[in-house]
């Protein structure tokens, strides 16, 4: 057998009583799965799966009660226990464990992660786990998807599920049972070919069986062999494509490698005009800062003696005492005094003004008087 196998099932939390078809409730479904020793009498060896994606089954279990005792049917009442709460699926590789050889196990491992991309790309988070079997003939993945909530908390099975989906948009649009059957079975056709176009058709994988399309032995050996080029034609154009994606990434990356650097040199380039600038105006201000320093520095010298000055004046006039007529004598005149005051100021210490040969104590009384 070299052609794909999909199948997908609604589960219940119970199975509805007139049902027709061997059907199993949520928890056996998943006690399955998870190889429950009382679950999988048919496995003569059973082991236990392995984990690939999401919950681990006992999980799935509870957060698909609690979902479903939140949710509500299309008049607001609780769900029946026979109401579809989640999806379950198997994915199966066509090539039995006990004839697997190094090179179809690279294979399998390949087609394993093509799978999970395939179911990740098509449920989103609404895949709540995958697991793997190899405890059976061949070596499969089951698979569960766990509905969302819509805003009148009706769990969104449409959405996950395109035969329910095309059926009821039949019943909306007024068509037949019989034409709604239609759909629905055209629209799990589609899912056979989505798979198949994502995961199978790399993998050499036919669509169908010889049985489905009633081809003799020699056109189904033939179809094989061109499934099997084709896979190994698909393969070398999607490492082509592989090298083409790597070659764009690197070539963005040293786009963008060049765009920065540009943008680094146009900032340098402005760094060194504005430095040239700053110098530029440092040079310019330099002389002038001495300057203002050299006045501020006049300023403070002529302040000081200015301040001199008066206090030796002022000594002067309280003591009479001749030293401090000397030193005022011998003081240059204040930047802050003008020439006419100190001219009359040096008369009157050395006896020149107008009241000359008034001795120096009858002019400190008079003052005094004054």
């Amino acid at each position: 057998m070299a052609f794909q196998f999909l199948h997908i099932d609604i589960v219940a939390r119970a199975v509805p009583k007139k049902a027709t078809a061997k059907r199993w409730p949520l928890h056996d479904v998943l006690a399955e799965a998870g190889r429950e020793t009382a679950a999988c009498p048919h496995i003569e060896a059973p082991r236990p799966p392995k984990r690939l994606f999401g919950l681990t089954l006992p999980e799935v279990e509870r957060a698909t009660q609690r979902l479903a005792e939140e949710a509500r049917d299309a008049k607001g009442r609780k769900l029946r226990k026979d109401s579809p709460v989640m999806l379950a699926g198997v994915l199966s590789y066509p090539v039995a464990l006990a004839d697997m050889n190094e090179c179809s196990r690279a294979d399998y491992a390949v087609w394993e992660t093509r799978s999970l991309r395939w179911l990740s790309g098509r449920y989103g988070d609404t895949l709540a786990s995958v697991v793997r079997h190899e405890d059976e003939s061949f070596p499969h993945l089951h698979y569960f998807i766990v509905p969302r909530l819509t805003s009148d908390r009706r769990l969104d099975l449409e959405a996950v599920h395109p035969g329910i989906a095309a059926r009821e948009a039949a019943k909306r649009d007024g068509k037949s049972a019989k034409e709604a059957n239609r759909d629905y079975c055209e629209a799990m056709r589609g899912l056979q070919d989505d798979f198949h176009a994502y995961v199978g058709l790399f993998h050499g994988h036919l669509r169908e069986g010889p049985r489905r399309r009633r081809l003799s032995r020699g056109a189904y050996l033939a179809e094989k062999r061109n499934a099997k080029r084709r896979a190994e034609t698909m393969t070398k154009a999607e490492g082509r494509l592989t090298e083409l994606e790597a070659f764009k990434l690197a070539a963005a990356g040293a786009d963008k490698v060049q765009h920065r650097a540009e943008l680094l040199e146009r900032e340098v380039l402005d760094l060194r005009e504005e430095n040239r600038t700053l110098t530029l105006e440092k040079a310019d201000l330099v002389p002038k800062l001495e300057e203002a320093q050299g006045r501020m520095e006049g300023y403070r010298f002529d302040a000081s003696q200015t301040a001199k000055a008066f206090a030796m004046l002022v000594a002067l006039v309280t003591t009479g005492r001749d030293r401090c007529r000397t030193a005022l004598l011998s003081m240059p005149r204040p930047r802050q005094v003008g020439k006419d005051v100190w001219q009359r100021l040096q008369g009157f210490l050395t006896g020149d003004d107008d009241d000359e040969g008034m001795p120096f104590e009858r002019r400190r009384r008079s003052y005094e008087r004054e």
